[in-house]
């Protein structure tokens, strides 16, 4: 049901029945909506939420709805997704409704997704009530899960702030297999600027959500919030604040909201901005000011959530939730918490853009700590030589040639092609943004029998080796001593008018070509026969029987067909593919993660490059 198709950092562009991930369902009011379905299906959105509560409530609602259906009641035939009270219940004490009666009806009014009625708990209160919360939310999730029949069902991932408790009940809910899951209770957080204790409230939920299913952050509506949350993994958001706000005279932006009242220009150009400025908005009436005021924030919250999915598309994710953490205080100490964690797992190896550097934070991103990680997999010589800038000297058995890099600490010359390391854009550094390399390669250092500085080189002769490379870039993008055994023997490489590798023999076989824009290796099938020589299941793929006449044919992998994989392989990187026998049947490009593979019953697990009947 659910499937990715692109990704960056934890955030994936991925495909949900007929609807494309990040998505955002504007809410509507089904009583008095400010902005009618005709102008949102007009800026392009092809789902909403509403509030079953609401329409249950009023009879001629309740029975339009029961008569004729929640779409014709909504005039809108695209997917319709709604809330099942919890919001009333969290606001009031108590609704009018029990939960099996809620979801009864929500699948009777032929809603597309509907939802729990699970308990939200206040952010700090009580460990006990969260406790209670939380075990009466899985009661009712696991009752509701029962009842509906053709109707998706959301189930709530609650707990308040406690972490543990987070984790506790995305265990449990784990177990319901809902279609969506949600985490729930976090509007508070928000509406206080508590941005850290959201990110961990997400991370924490996310640790025990199944992989292969979306998260919808409940209540997360305004813009500025779209990339953080992204980032970590939710997929669906649901705006009520474009209306909200638009009562209130708020004008919404990605960095944040302006009051109309006290505005000059307007730094937007949708429809609305264009056509008015806020002084002639401020002179119409309430009721089409209001109109006016929620279409543009509507559109303001759209925008940010396709830019979230070009970023994700070209690989600046990062970039961009640099760029707009660093536009409030608060979001800034959420993207340090961000990096606190550990993302090299799901973010992919190597992107369409260059790594570029946007402060001290991006020493925390996955591709740095990737090349710390990777750097134990190489077998330098027992002299490391330091290198202030690029040139010409290459690493061989005995001299480990080195480059200093503010970002990365070393760039060793025989990998200084793989990205990211050729691929970054960096500024000048202020001597105290230096700290954190120089501590690295004071460390790195230590590690070597002796350090030589390039003004010591006089007299010294390194000879450099194209096999002793090649060989590194294989430790480095594989694993420790994979060069050995993929470029054994006689080895030759053949160049490119630019000077760079770019194919591998052994004799006048090829083995694997180095790509131009990465510096990554491609395998042939004949190079892929040799990494068949590491241990089960190294660089792996494991297919069901039942397909391998296919992938060895060319077929791309599915997940659904993927029995087993090696637990290192992240996202976009090279992999062997073979039948439940460990014997070849292609080669490929991972678009999932080990973890993903296992659990995904939709969608591509591995491209497919090489194949051996071809």
């Amino acid at each position: 049901m659910f499937e990715i198709k692109y990704r960056d950092a934890m955030g994936r562009i991925g495909r949900f029945k007929n609807l494309e991930t990040p998505l955002l369902l504007p809410v509507i009011n089904p009583k008095k909506q400010i902005l009618s379905i005709d102008e949102i299906k007009k800026l392009g959105f092809k789902a909403i939420i509403t509030n079953s509560y609401i329409i249950y409530k009023d009879k001629e609602l309740r029975e339009r709805a029961l008569k004729k259906g929640l779409h014709a009641l909504l005039n809108f035939d695209g997917m319709i997704m709604t809330d099942s009270g919890s919001y009333q219940l969290y606001s009031y004490g108590k609704i009018e409704v029990s939960p099996e009666e809620i979801v009864r009806f929500q699948e009777k009014i032929k809603s597309d997704i509907g939802v729990i009625l699970d308990i939200p708990s206040p952010p700090d209160v009580g460990y006990e009530r969260a406790l209670r919360d939380l075990e009466e939310t899985y009661r009712r999730g696991r009752i509701s899960r029962k009842l509906v029949k053709d109707m998706l069902l959301v189930g709530t991932v609650q707990g308040s702030t406690f972490l543990e408790l987070r984790e506790a009940s995305a265990k449990k809910m784990a177990e319901l297999d809902f279609d969506i899951y949600a985490i729930g209770g976090v509007v508070p957080v928000m509406e206080e600027y508590r941005f850290s204790k959201l990110v961990e409230i997400i991370f924490s939920s996310k640790k025990f959500i199944p992989l292969n299913k979306p998260v919808h952050l409940f209540g997360c509506g305004h813009p500025m919030v779209f990339p953080l949350a992204v980032a970590l993994g939710c997929d669906i958001f649901d705006s009520a604040s474009y209306a909200l706000y638009a009562r209130e005279g708020r004008y919404i932006t990605q960095e944040g909201t302006l009051k109309l009242a006290e505005m000059l220009e307007f730094p937007c150009s949708c429809e609305v901005c264009t056509a008015y400025s806020p002084k002639e908005l401020m002179k119409l009436e309430a009721g089409e000011r209001e109109a006016l005021l929620a279409k543009h924030n509507l559109y303001a919250c759209l925008q940010e959530i396709k830019r979230v999915k070009q970023a994700i598309y070209e690989g600046s994710l990062w970039e961009l939730l640099q760029e707009r953490c660093r536009g409030h205080a608060r979001l800034l100490s959420a993207l340090r918490k961000i990096l606190s964690y550990d993302f090299t797992s799901y973010d992919p190896v190597t992107k369409k853009t260059a790594f570029f550097y946007g402060g001290e934070e991006s020493l925390g991103r996955p591709e740095v700590k990737r090349h710390f990680k990777r750097l134990n997999n190489l077998t330098p010589g027992k002299k490391l030589v330091l290198l202030n800038k690029k040139n010409n000297i290459l690493s061989d058995e005995e001299y480990h040639v080195c480059i200093f890099s503010p970002v990365f600490g070393v760039i060793p010359t025989e990998i200084e092609d793989v990205y990211p390391l050729s691929q970054h854009e960096v500024p000048g550094f202020y001597e105290s943004e230096l700290k954190f390399a120089k501590e690295f390669v004071k460390e790195y250092a230590k590690r070597f029998k002796e350090v030589l500085t390039e003004k010591e080189l006089e007299g010294v002769e390194i000879q450099g080796s194209e096999v002793y490379k090649v060989k590194a870039i294989a430790d480095y993008l594989f694993g420790k001593n994979v060069g050995e055994v993929l470029f054994n023997g006689e080895i030759r490489v053949e160049r490119a008018r630019t000077g760079k590798i770019r194919r591998i023999y052994s004799k006048d076989t090829l083995l694997a070509t180095l790509r131009p824009r990465d510096g990554f290796l491609i395998l042939t099938i004949e190079g892929a026969k040799r990494m068949l020589k590491l241990r089960y299941p190294k660089n792996r793929v494991v297919v069901d029987s039942r397909v391998e006449e296919f992938v060895e044919e060319g077929k791309n992998v599915f997940a659904k067909f993927v029995v087993d994989a090696d637990e290192e392989i992240a996202p976009y990187q090279e992999v062997i593919v073979v039948n439940e026998e460990d014997e070849l049947l292609a080669t490929g490009t991972a678009i999932l993660n080990a973890r993903e593979m296992k659990v995904f019953d939709r969608g591509i697990a591995v491209k497919t490059r090489h194949c051996i009947k071809k």
